[in-house]
Formats: structure tokens, C-alpha cells, sequence
């Protein structure tokens, strides 16, 4: 859950109150493939006009290309909201475009799930200090899928297709073998997301470990200080009561003398006479 809200946070900095304002073109050329990935099955299911479906198709895979050129060469930098949002968007593109299609080629399915995978593990990477984003690997096979997803659209949307040779049929296969080939990337990219989960949550371990150390280290020198000061504060009450013990014992002294003086009789000399 606190995955998912910081998530959304962020997505929302990206889209309206990014830090940069040039980060905003990047960032909406992002979240216009989540837009996208809703419309194209609406359009193949209701037989919307294949130049506006082409169009739209078109767009959204340039769109991949440009949000992180516009990153770099119009607002000058990359984000981290912006490498965020592009790969959040990515994932619920494939994710839409994969449930529209599963009526008619179920093997999607698999696919769904191993997206949906990468997803839980970059949210999981964000709630713990990371910064998912997509990597290379995620960006060389979203093409296929893509493809893969598109000829399966377009087997749904236009009917009775029969362009030299190429029917309705071998779009369906070529999408279905796409799919399958698709799947060994999806499995590496979960591991290097999840590889990366685990460094992070390391390095957490570690950072949590020595900021036990250093609580600990402090508890020990304030706790050195205040023995030091009550050892100062203990110091002159002991001198002091040693001083008045030798005092006492001084004077004691000095009164068993004069008492000794007192008690001592002068000695009497008689002088006798001779007769």
C-alpha cells in the first residue's frame, strides 16, 4: 500500500508540479501511451478507421523514443519522477493492451502476469528508497510485445484480411510466436528488477546498521559525560570530608597532649637539715 501511494505521488509530481517545467513535455509523452494503451482496443472493437488506429500506433511507439530525447535536449536533465513515470507507463500500456486482447489470443496471458511481476517488484524497489526505471533490457523487449500486440489488434480490426497471402490467420500466428518469444526476456528483466530490489534493501541494512552504531556510540559518550560530571561533582564533597576527618583527628591530638600536660605533677625536692 505505501508502495502504490508513493508511487502516485510521484506520478502526479511528474504530470502537474515537476520541479523543472520542461520536464513536463517528456514527462506527458510518457503518461500519452497509458492514454494510448486505453484507446486502441476501444478502436479495434469498434471498427474505428484503420488510418486513425495506423496514426495512433505510430505515435505512441515514437512517443517511446521521444520523452527521453526531449528529457535531455529540452529540459536539460533526466528525473526521477520522469524515469519513474516512463516506466510506469510502459508497464500499464503492455498491461491495458493485454487484457484487451486475451478474447482472442489467451497466451497474452502469461505475458500479463509477468508484467504484472515486473510492476510489484519495481513497487516494491520504490517503497524501499529505489528508483525504478526502465533499463535496456526493458526497453528492447517491450518492442516485440508491442509488436506482438499490435498485429493481434489488427487481425481484430480489420475483417476478412487477405494482402499477398497474409490473412487474418498469420497476423495471429506471427502475434502468438511474438508472444512466446517475449517471455524469456520478460523472466530475465523480473530477475535484474528483483537483483536490484535486493542491493537496495542490503544497502538499507547496512545504513540501518550503522545508524544503530552511531546511536550507540552516543548513548556510550553521553553516558561517559555524565559519569565524568558526577564524578566531578562527587571529587570536592570527598577532599572536603577527608580534610574535616584530618582536622578532627588534629585536634583530637592536640587535646590528648594538653590533657597529658595538665595531669602531670611537678616533682617536689626536701632539703633536709643536718644537726
Amino acid at each position: 500500500m505505501d508502495a502504490i501511494k508513493k508511487t502516485a505521488k510521484n506520478f502526479a509530481k511528474g504530470l502537474f508540479k515537476p520541479d523543472n517545467k520542461l520536464s513536463l513535455i517528456p514527462n506527458w509523452l510518457s503518461f500519452s501511451r497509458v492514454i494510448g494503451g486505453i484507446s486502441i482496443p476501444i478502436m479495434a472493437y469498434t471498427g474505428a478507421p484503420l488510418p486513425l488506429l495506423f496514426g495512433n500506433v505510430t505515435f505512441l511507439a515514437i512517443s517511446d523514443f521521444l520523452d527521453g530525447l526531449t528529457a535531455r535536449v529540452i529540459a536539460k536533465e533526466e528525473t526521477k519522477e520522469g524515469a519513474m513515470l516512463d516506466a510506469v507507463s510502459d508497464k500499464i500500456f503492455s498491461i491495458i493492451l493485454i487484457i484487451g486482447i486475451l478474447p482472442i489470443l489467451p497466451i497474452f496471458a502469461i505475458n500479463g502476469v509477468l508484467e504484472g511481476g515486473i510492476a510489484l517488484i519495481n513497487g516494491k524497489l520504490l517503497a524501499s528508497g529505489g528508483s525504478p526505471k526502465s533499463n535496456l533490457l526493458g526497453k528492447v523487449k517491450i518492442w516485440p510485445l508491442s509488436i506482438a500486440l499490435i498485429l493481434g489488434y489488427l487481425a481484430l480490426a480489420i475483417q476478412n484480411l487477405n494482402i499477398a497471402g497474409i490473412t487474418n490467420e498469420t497476423l495471429l500466428t506471427i502475434s502468438t510466436a511474438l508472444s512466446i518469444g517475449t517471455m524469456p526476456l520478460q523472466g530475465i528483466n523480473i530477475k535484474q528488477y528483483f537483483d536490484e530490489y535486493k542491493k537496495q534493501t542490503e544497502k538499507n541494512q547496512i545504513d540501518k546498521t550503522n545508524e544503530n552504531h552511531h546511536d550507540i556510540e552516543n548513548e556510550l559518550s553521553k553516558s561517559k559525560e555524565k559519569e565524568k560530571t558526577n564524578e566531578n561533582e562527587i571529587t570536592p564533597k570527598f577532599i572536603l570530608s577527608k580534610e574535616n576527618h584530618q582536622a578532627m583527628v588534629y585536634e583530637l591530638d592536640s587535646q590528648e597532649k594538653n590533657e597529658e600536660k595538665t595531669n602531670e605533677k611537678p616533682k617536689t625536692y626536701t632539703k633536709r637539715n643536718k644537726h
